[in-house]
């Protein structure tokens, strides 16, 4: 087997967050905190998802995080972010996320990534890891879309695959969300090497791979919401913390 590939730690968020926080997210809670973040009844998960906050962040090396989080009601969410000025290919994630009323916690197969104060039901805005208000002039908000964005821009991920009768299937590991995986682009490379790992019939590969969540097709048997698609087979892995 491939020695485990290393990935390297998501700037993303806990960038913006860890540069937030050495501009004052330090305080302690109520110290200059925003007074829609203590106030406000508890709001129901029904209210927040699905649907789509987006917003430009703050950036330490760029003009801007162009930022992008969808959250579903089975507690996955998908975020995307863009390095403005500096990329314009975007960094994707996906993990699950916990609602306590008030603090929107969003979660990876590496632990809290992020944490956000829903403000008025249409409106996030960026808590220190630790939960705290953060006081600063800088642009902390997502705001709720119309429309829901099913962010299915190309990334790598790492999961589970498993093909039985002709249904293959791949549980991705940050979010511990099991989808058909649609028979096409890059996929006969990962069935090929499934098959050639001579796996007791129904076990599971853990394998990395770059592909993208598609509405699943119309024919496809099954009730989940998503297919896989992968794009390219990169070749087998290991994550410990896999859901």
């Amino acid at each position: 087997m491939t020695p485990a590939r290393t990935r390297s730690a998501a700037p993303g968020i806990t960038v913006a967050a860890a540069l937030m926080a050495a501009c004052g997210g330090g305080d302690t809670p109520g110290q200059h905190a925003d007074s829609a973040v203590k106030t406000g009844p508890t709001i129901t998960i029904a209210s927040i998802a699905p649907a789509t906050y987006t917003g430009t962040l703050p950036c330490a090396d760029c003009s801007g995080l162009l930022t992008t989080l969808s959250v579903w009601p089975d507690s996955v969410y998908r975020l995307r972010e863009t390095y403005d000025g500096k990329s314009k290919t975007p960094f994707v994630r996906a993990g699950r996320w916990q609602f306590d009323g008030r603090t929107l916690t969003l979660e990876a197969d590496t632990g809290v990534v992020g944490r956000w104060s829903l403000v008025h039901g249409d409106t996030l805005r960026m808590l220190d890891l630790a939960g705290n208000p953060i006081d600063s002039p800088m642009p902390m908000h997502l705001t709720r879309t119309d429309a829901l964005d099913a962010v299915s821009d190309m990334a790598t991920f790492v999961g589970t695959f498993v093909y039985w009768a002709d249904a293959p299937t791949f549980r991705e590991c940050a979010t511990g969300q099991t989808v058909p995986v649609v028979m096409k682009g890059d996929y006969k490379a990962l069935e090929r090497a499934y098959t050639t790992a001579k796996l007791p019939t129904g076990s599971g590969q853990q394998v990395e791979v770059r592909g993208r969540f598609v509405p699943r097709p119309a024919d496809m048997e099954g009730s989940a919401r998503d297919a896989f698609e992968v794009t390219k087979y990169v070749g087998p892995s290991a994550n410990g913390n896999c859901r």
